[in-house]
């Protein structure tokens, strides 16, 4: 009978020593991990939307620069300058529709954010311009970008990571309660949510319509969570009136803070729309005290 060999009995060690550095060597690499940006989370979203179009991109100049530059694609070429005729559809504010070869229709839109100033270009592409030609498409090239610039605050915030925080979740329950809400009521234009997440109780963004998920509270929105009384507010060059409201558990706990924006053009009546947001955060709370562990992703 042949005789089994012994293995020395430091292999073991020597084989946990080496899984532990190579779970470090992972662990660090996570961290390393590039993630995308708000602007192409945007593009993925309205791929996977429309699954007729063919390419769609996002022409921008990013703050401190003066070159449009391709933020974000289906097709790549990230960081491409635009040619002329793409910046100009920025600056002109009209639209273009082009021919392309292979009988494709491009149709390039101004760029908005949710305030209705620029913040580029928008390109997108079918395989042919189909029953309804090309009035049709710009009609749905136009019903895309309005939906997109619902998303957008500025030009920066194109470029925000997305998610802000790498390990933050941006598939949670409490995201999906903004999502129903935000289609629920289409005259909002900025809805976010702060919550107290584990392990350190720390204040951040867990649901939006801007992205920035993880991104923890500065100043200012700690002065939210024990504020006796909204605080409102103008942004976007005034073109938007926010109102920033603490929000509650059923014991009266404060545990987190919201932000509510509406369109303002100098004539609305701020304290209407005050009570507004005080109405649409008292319904949110109502539906949070519903949901276990909001912060966590939505089965």
């Amino acid at each position: 009978m042949m005789k089994r060999e012994r293995r020395p009995s430091w292999l073991p060690m020597m084989a946990a020593a080496a899984t532990a550095a190579i779970l470090s060597a992972q662990a660090r690499a996570q961290t390393a991990i590039p993630v995308k940006i708000w602007a192409q989370e945007l593009v993925d979203r309205t791929v996977a939307q429309h699954p007729d179009l063919r390419t769609i991109t996002i022409y921008a100049t990013p703050p401190k620069t003066n070159a449009s530059l391709v933020l974000a694609s289906n097709i790549g070429l990230i960081g491409t300058p635009a040619n002329k005729a793409d910046a100009d559809v920025a600056a002109s504010g009209k639209t273009r529709v082009v021919a392309t070869a292979n009988r494709r229709t491009a149709i390039e839109l101004p760029l908005h954010d949710l305030a209705g100033l620029s913040v580029g270009t928008l390109a997108l592409t079918w395989a042919s311009p189909g029953a309804g030609g090309s009035t049709a498409l710009e009609k749905k090239a136009t019903a895309i970008r309005d939906d997109l610039s619902r998303h957008i605050l500025n030009t920066a915030n194109l470029l925000d990571p997305y998610p802000y925080v790498a390990t933050a979740t941006t598939r949670s329950r409490a995201q999906t309660l903004i999502d129903e809400t935000f289609r629920r009521h289409p005259e909002v234009t900025v809805l976010a949510l702060r919550l107290k997440v584990p392990p350190k109780n720390e204040l951040v963004v867990v649901g939006s319509t801007f992205g920035r998920h993880g991104k923890p509270a500065d100043g200012d929105d700690m002065k939210v969570l024990d504020a006796p009384a909204p605080i409102p507010g103008l942004y976007s060059n005034d073109r938007r009136f926010g109102v920033d409201l603490p929000v509650k558990d059923a014991r009266g706990t404060a545990i987190g803070t919201m932000n509510v924006g509406y369109a303002y053009s100098g004539h609305e009546d701020r304290k209407a729309l005050e009570a507004k947001a005080v109405a649409l955060r008292d319904e949110v709370q109502a539906r949070l005290a519903a949901i276990p562990a909001a912060e966590e992703i939505d089965p």
